[in-house]
């Protein structure tokens, strides 16, 4: 009986797949889970440049620490190195301060998503002001038109909840709302509507429109930022290497030597706690 019901839920799952709306999902994944944080509907993962793509194992502050105490004590061993490897020359010390300074340069990325929750407060305060004064126009308009439901339709009373569901969709409504608003604002007058509160539509559906496409900017400015950090961290971490290696044999009866320039390994992660007996 139950492979009988699985085999009928595989048959079904063809059809039911183009039924789901990802679109919608991905732009507004907050209305569908609830429990995400606030600004979580705004945050892409870059896809193409993960943790993964990494050199190293361990934290981008880790590996500066290691890199700026392998600086601040190589000018000391440097005689020792060139004796090793003439490839490593007097001029590996600027370099390596180079590419530090480099991988330095950029915001980390908790900074960067502190800020995008700052771009998302933005819009939701300016998102929720537009949908206050929808409702206010709302009220006047069942009131001018509460025996037309075509009039009532072109200010987009049965597609709101749809727009709400998405910005872009809600940045087409609020200046379509505009346009309608100023087609009918003396019937929406003589309702009892503020001749103030329609002519600050254009205002407003403008403020979303521009905080929305500043969202979606730094959205992208966000993942080029962190592909190149990474990229520059990877530098940090590709000219830390040689002086693990060679340090590995010239301080192979030094281990606290050699320890300066070992690459830190990533820290285990925390045990579970015991479960009480």
């Amino acid at each position: 009986m139950k492979s009988a019901v699985i085999g009928k839920w595989f048959m079904l799952l063809p059809k039911l797949l183009p039924l789901i709306d990802y679109a919608r999902l991905s732009e507004y994944p907050c209305q569908y889970y609830p429990d995400f944080l606030s600004y979580s509907k705004t945050i892409k993962k870059n896809p193409f440049m993960s943790q993964n793509d990494r050199d190293f194992s361990i934290s981008d502050a880790d590996l500066i620490e290691h890199a700026e105490t392998v600086v601040a004590t190589l000018p000391s061993d440097m005689p020792a190195f060139m004796a090793f490897d003439s490839t490593l020359t007097a001029e590996y010390i600027p370099q390596l301060q180079e590419v530090i300074a480099d991988a330095k340069d950029y915001p980390t990325d908790e900074v960067m998503i502190d800020e995008m929750a700052e771009q998302t407060l933005l819009v939701e305060n300016v998102f929720n002001n537009c949908y206050d004064d929808y409702k206010t126009i709302a009220y006047f308009v069942r009131k001018a038109f509460n025996d037309n439901p075509a009039i009532r339709n072109q200010f987009g009373l049965n597609d709101i909840e749809k727009a709400r569901k998405s910005q872009p969709k809600m940045v087409i409504f609020m200046e379509s709302l505009v346009k309608t608003a100023a087609k009918y604002q003396v019937q929406l007058i003589g309702a009892g509507c503020k001749e103030e509160l329609i002519l600050g539509l254009p205002g407003k559906a403008a403020a979303l429109d521009e905080v929305n496409i500043a969202q979606e900017k730094f959205k992208n400015d966000r993942a080029i930022i962190t592909q190149d950090r990474i990229k520059a961290l990877n530098q940090v971490y590709r000219q830390l290497q040689p002086l693990h290696n060679a340090a590995e044999i010239i301080y192979r009866n030094d281990p606290v030597r050699f320890s300066i320039y070992t690459m830190p390994q990533a820290s285990p992660p925390d045990e579970a706690p015991e479960k009480p007996s």
